[in-house]
């Protein structure tokens, strides 16, 4: 099992103290995510500015595509974005012409975010699609109840970890819940306000790290 990526979400309205944050915990992080507000809030320019700073980092546009994939890919990927997303109640038109995008180009991909009622059948045509990057995203209303992740929704990652899918967690993941997925191949954990609105962002994301070394070697 190879060791977890650390994805910083960026999800602030403001550009310049998200590129503060990036910048204070660049080390500590390999994925430099351009969260949907930040990318509502700025347009592209968020993109091009945080690949023009940090160019050996995977460059996430978090613009959760749900209408127009071709289109909004490429202006995405034109941008220096690596990766974008795609919501997965879009369309099979719309997620067809993302990964149309996608195969049009080196080195660039598409993480599909799941949500709570996502299928078989559905996630079978994403892996048909040659689709391998989901994002499991805990609801914030189960976050705010402070509900640990249960053993059901451990063994639903573990299932789709088994059918191929590298997995991206998130929801308000604390530190201490990492060693919770000791047993499940995750591709990325991503944190947020938790290392961008910490008085110490290099700091923050280090204790990710750390706990991500311990966990997975």
């Amino acid at each position: 099992m190879s060791r977890p990526k650390l994805q910083l979400a960026l999800d602030n309205h403001d550009l310049s103290s998200s590129l503060a944050a990036a910048q204070k915990s660049q080390s500590q992080v390999n994925v430099m995510e351009v969260g949907t507000i930040l990318a509502v809030e700025n347009g592209m320019k968020a993109v091009r500015i945080m690949k023009s700073l940090f160019p050996d980092h995977i460059v996430l546009a978090d613009i959760r595509i749900i209408k127009a994939g071709g289109k909004l890919a490429k202006l995405a990927f034109d941008s220096g974005a690596d990766w974008v997303t795609v919501i997965s109640d879009a369309s099979k038109d719309t997620i067809e012409a993302v990964v149309k995008e996608v195969k049009s180009r080196e080195n660039k991909d598409v993480q599909i975010e799941i949500n709570q009622t996502f299928t078989n059948e559905q996630t079978e045509y994403w892996r048909s699609l040659g689709i391998t990057q989901l994002i499991y995203h805990r609801s914030s209303e189960v976050v705010e109840e402070e509900e640990k992740w249960s053993p059901e929704v451990i063994n639903e990652l573990k299932s789709l970890a088994d059918k191929g899918f590298q997995l991206s967690i998130t929801g308000g993941l604390s530190v201490d819940e990492i060693k919770l997925f000791k047993d499940v191949p995750v591709y990325c954990f991503i944190a947020g306000r938790k290392i961008a609105n910490s008085p110490n962002p290099f700091q923050a994301a280090k204790e990710y790290k750390d706990e991500i070394i311990r966990v997975f070697g």
